[in-house]
């Protein structure tokens, strides 16, 4: 199954109360990097903004459970990424992730007591 997860993934929509939403802010550019290696990296930033927000932490993927450990930080990350418990070394996480028959990559998260799926298509590269 991970091999179906290595590549570049970015941001797409979400799905809100059984509901398919467009990106909340349309600016943020958000895009996960699952490496065959076990690493995975996130970045965002918004478009026409300075200051961006990366990381790398160690994965594993057994569908439908995604297990990740923040193990590095962008050094010029911007001071505001702290306050995102994924930028912070050392964060565990274990989510609901798994590939749609379309292609799409689905990551359930917690928001208090809702859930919010973020929807992710691989990007081709040439």
């Amino acid at each position: 199954a991970g091999g179906a997860l290595w590549g570049v993934w970015v941001f797409v929509g979400l799905i809100y109360q059984g509901h398919m939403l467009p990106p909340p802010n349309p600016d943020l550019r958000l895009e996960y990097r699952f490496e065959e290696s076990g690493r995975n990296t996130l970045s965002y930033h918004r478009r026409d903004e300075s200051g961006f927000c990366e990381r790398e932490a160690d994965y594993q993927w057994s569908p439908p459970l995604l297990y990740q450990k923040v193990k590095k930080t962008h050094p010029e990350n911007a001071a505001w990424c702290g306050e995102d418990r994924d930028m912070q070394v050392g964060f565990e996480s274990w989510t609901r992730a798994w590939i749609d028959d379309n292609g799409r990559f689905h990551l359930a998260l917690s928001m208090g007591e809702e859930e919010v799926i973020y929807l992710w298509d691989k990007v081709i590269e040439p």
